[in-house]
């Protein structure tokens, strides 16, 4: 990798990059853009050189057979810690890695045109690529449709064949003996269901009503679930 002298006398590397020495990364997931169709080759490869490493596939059914694709073609994550930062150079040389996508580039454009104040312009820390906005977050939300569509995509029920208003039992010592009701998906293996606590009254002409006194909607694991009646 190249490293030139700017006409702002900071160290500019080739394609764009700033960076000096002591300068490192944030520690986050990153966004990856791979060269077309490479999106497992860059995955394997940077798996190999010891890196974290996320490549979304789901499986879609194609003429009655089950295909693995992309999710984001074109992009894969990446995950770097403490230990990685200082290494970070070496992702962009990897075989079906295109470049890392920036965050920033409002920021960087600005620097490259000069329209920053001159404590901005001398932040080159700001230059250097960001982490995905709430990447754990992000990286746990895809998994969770990964997880769904290839049930789905399976033959799999994604709701254990149950319907909004069915009622159902949980398998679990602390719903033991209560009957609920399940409301709808909350994604991948999980559904809503409600619980109502009844209390029964007896009226005056002797017969028995029941008051619900309590209403309150949980998540549960759809597989705990068992539909009753």
């Amino acid at each position: 990798m190249t490293v030139t002298q700017s006409n702002s006398g900071h160290l500019e590397q080739n394609q764009g990059e700033y960076m000096q020495e002591g300068m490192t990364l944030q520690e986050g997931w990153y966004l990856l853009k791979t060269k077309s169709k490479q999106e497992a080759v860059a995955f394997d490869n940077l798996e190999a050189q010891g890196f974290d490493a996320y490549n979304p596939e789901i499986k879609v059914r194609k003429k009655g057979l089950l295909k693995e694709e992309a999710l984001f073609p074109g992009y894969i994550f990446l995950y770097l810690d403490l230990h990685d930062l200082t290494r970070y150079h070496k992702i962009r040389s990897t075989r079906g890695v295109s470049e890392m996508v920036y965050f920033n580039r409002v920021t960087r454009q600005l620097h490259r045109d000069g329209r920053l104040s001159k404590a901005e312009m001398q932040n080159d820390a700001a230059l250097l690529p960001r982490p995905v906005p709430n990447g754990e977050h992000v990286i746990e939300t895809i998994k969770s449709i990964v997880a769904l569509v290839n049930d789905e995509a399976e033959g799999k029920s994604g709701s254990s064949g149950l319907k909004k208003g069915d009622k159902v039992i949980v398998d679990h010592p602390l719903y033991k003996n209560l009957e609920m009701t399940f409301m709808y998906d909350v994604g991948c293996d999980r559904g809503a269901i409600l619980i109502q606590h009844i209390k029964q009254q007896r009226c005056a002409d002797g017969s028995m009503t029941n008051q619900i006194v309590s209403r309150q909607e949980v998540t549960v694991r759809k597989k705990d679930l068992q539909k009753v009646g």
